[in-house]
């Protein structure tokens, strides 16, 4: 792994696998790392070679394809096919920090992930909001690349898979039109509402907003939503979500890189403070001070 320095430039790491060591299953990788950049910053057009998925961390920019260009904003993902030119520049008034791979499908792909495979090829870019918290599995392996543990090839390519298909849901999820997330319901069958409402809590923990969603998602009233979960469980609905989005965040405070303030704005918390609250009321001290304790854990692990 390299660590290069411009002007304009925090910080990019990059890692190129020589050749012979790229093939990760059905996955060759050109190119991985990371990248912060001041306002302004550009990295100038390129012929794009293989196709590449990035990840805007934090901030935001521009990412030039040929003749266009598309905003992005934290928590975007962004694909580039191959053979098109491609650009990026940070945000005139906010830097820029993303996570990139670069990468071709093999033959081994034929069969497993030829609909991905079609897809990339079908269009110059794709560009979406992530859906589906892609952002972790790509940091995770940018680390196994630094640490080289036993059986990183093996983690590697799982987190090179779960990216690229955690990707392609969140750009045809954007475009397509699913059936609504409603359960076959029966007299009998109180136990299912209780496992929709879990179901669902876990798939849509970045966009949950209020259980009045939720009640007119799965096709229930807010009542009886209300009162089965309760009766059921021992435990509120409001609380269980509660409960889950703290138990996001500690997953995106220990591995993506975040800050508290951004993943407070991840999980849709009005402000600092109300997520603070709320992550102090169940884990007992406040989000910072866990941060704080991982960073403790770092360094005695160093």
């Amino acid at each position: 792994m390299k660590e290069k320095r411009h002007a304009g430039c925090l910080f990019h790491f990059d890692h190129v696998p020589p050749p012979g060591q790229r093939t990760f299953g059905a996955i060759d990788l050109y190119q991985i790392g990371e990248i912060c950049c001041q306002c302004g910053y550009e990295i100038k057009p390129h012929l794009q070679y293989c196709f590449e998925l990035s990840y805007i961390v934090s901030g935001s920019g521009y990412f030039y394809i040929d003749d266009a260009c598309v905003k992005v904003d934290e928590g975007d993902i962004m694909f580039n096919a191959v053979g098109h030119r491609h650009a990026i520049q940070a945000g005139p008034s906010d830097m820029l920090r993303y996570v990139y791979m670069g990468f071709l499908f093999n033959e081994q792909a034929d069969a497993e992930f030829a609909d991905i495979h079609s897809f990339f090829r079908s269009v110059p870019y794709q560009h979406a909001k992530d859906t589906y918290n892609a952002v972790i599995p790509f940091l995770r392996n940018i680390d196994e690349f630094y640490t080289q543990k036993p059986y990183s090839h093996t983690m590697i390519k799982n987190y090179l898979e779960e990216v690229v298909v955690l990707s392609y849901r969140s750009f045809t999820e954007k475009s397509a039109k699913f059936a609504r997330y409603t359960p076959q319901k029966s007299p009998h069958s109180v136990g299912n509402t209780v496992y929709s409402v879990i179901r669902y809590v876990e798939n849509h923990i970045f966009e949950l907003k209020s259980i009045g969603t939720i009640a007119e998602d799965l096709g229930y009233s807010y009542t009886y939503l209300s009162h089965t979960f309760k009766d059921k469980t021992g435990m509120t609905l409001q609380r269980y979500i509660n409960h889950k989005k703290v138990e996001k965040a500690l997953e995106l405070l220990k591995y993506g890189n975040l800050s508290v303030k951004q993943v407070a704005a991840r999980l849709h918390y009005e402000t600092l403070p109300s997520f603070s609250k709320a992550f102090s009321r169940i884990m007992g001290y406040p989000p910072s001070q866990y941060v704080a304790m991982q960073r403790e854990e770092a360094k005695a692990a160093d």
